[in-house]
């Protein structure tokens, strides 16, 4: 029993020095009375209720059974493109528990993703050229007929078909976004205060981490070069060369295109205009001086927000596929209520308030079913 006291309490520790958190804050997050509390439990000393360890595995971002398994394990990589100023950890431990919770769902629904995502482990990414990553950004394009507008379809597509797990979270002012690999498969976390266009742009750039996931393990650092790389990978992926040349040619008037179209193909394609702008320079169809001028030019920066005043919209707070399944577990009897609540993060008399944003109604039995002819 002291071995065991010991083990679980080691791994109360782990987690907690994981979140930056002293043993004073983690007493205060579970509702514990002190501190010393903590102390004891860490060192083994005293046996947990079962109250206090569900309190302190919730505010260590952890399941119950994550502590108790034999295969415990703190060890996954989340890669940042740009971390938040404060809080990484928190951000970081809520990430990963909210990828958990979403493979748990798929499971208790037997949601068997049989798509694989395409692995680009063999290219190598200290010698990969900003061509290549283009390259491959046009490969996958096609290899996942994305249509002429990948923006629109990208994001439904990866979870849907490939089972990719995407949230969306207030990274404040300066966290963009950052992908992860584990047990429950390959996640992304965006930023959900950038611009919808950017949000697009960071789910390429991320993907593009999750491809060559075993390469960038290998380095062990996200460089300067490896995170061009994936811009231009981005880039190619949502701007593919041939629906962009037509596009573009179709608004050439006098061998010029209108500062208002320029910005038009980029709400078309549902990109920024400096990713439009780059991805024309790079392809040679734009001068790289005369358009880099124009996107520090004031008039041109205010009529860009003219235009995409009525395109701004907020992500939801819950991806969708995630709140169906879980829906339908909690129907199935394979979710209980206060479960469901806590993978809503509300209480359960707002379950059904928040299934309603999602265009679900707990009044109707999804289990139901239809006589066959």
């Amino acid at each position: 029993m002291d071995d065991r006291r010991k083990l679980l309490g080691g791994r109360i520790r782990d987690a907690r020095i994981r979140l930056s958190y002293t043993q004073d804050q983690l007493a205060k997050e579970s509702g514990l009375s002190s501190p010393q509390i903590i102390s004891q439990i860490e060192k083994g000393e005293r046996d947990l209720k079962a109250w206090e360890l569900f309190t302190i595995a919730k505010a260590l971002y952890l399941e119950i059974s994550e502590l108790l398994t034999e295969e415990y394990s703190l060890e996954i990589n989340v890669l940042w493109r740009q971390a938040p100023s404060s809080g990484k950890e928190i951000i970081e431990a809520e990430f990963l528990r909210r990828c958990q919770q979403y493979a748990l769902v798929e499971k208790l629904c037997e949601c068997s993703i049989e798509k694989i995502l395409p692995s680009y482990n063999d290219v190598n990414l200290k010698t990969m050229s900003y061509d290549d990553a283009n390259k491959l950004g046009e490969r996958l394009w096609e290899a996942l007929k994305l249509g002429d507008r990948p923006a629109y379809s990208l994001r439904s597509m990866l979870e849907d078909d490939y089972g990719v797990k995407i949230w969306y979270k207030n990274l404040g002012d300066d966290g963009s976004a950052a992908s992860a690999k584990g047990p429950f498969g390959a996640a992304i976390i965006i930023n959900s205060e950038e611009a919808p266009w950017r949000r697009n742009f960071s789910i390429g750039h991320e993907l593009f981490h999750l491809m060559t996931w075993t390469q960038t393990m290998e380095l062990g650092v996200l460089d300067e070069k490896v995170e061009k790389l994936a811009n231009a990978f981005s880039s190619a992926l949502l701007l593919p060369t041939k629906p962009l040349k037509e596009a573009f040619e179709a608004r050439i008037k006098d061998n010029k295109v209108a500062n208002a179209d320029f910005i038009e193909i980029a709400r078309q394609f549902d990109v920024s205009t400096s990713a439009l702008a780059y991805r024309l320079i790079n392809l040679q169809f734009v001068n790289r001086d005369e358009v880099e001028k124009l996107l520090e030019t004031p008039s041109f920066k205010s009529l860009d927000r003219t235009y995409r005043m009525g395109a701004w919209s907020q992500p939801p707070t819950l991806p969708e596929r995630f709140v169906r399944l879980s829906f339908l577990a909690y129907q199935k009897g394979n979710l209980s209520r206060s479960k469901l609540a806590d993978f809503f993060n509300v209480s359960i008399a707002d379950i059904k308030e928040k299934l309603s944003e999602y265009g679900l109604d707990e009044e109707f039995d999804s289990q139901a079913k239809v006589c066959a002819a």
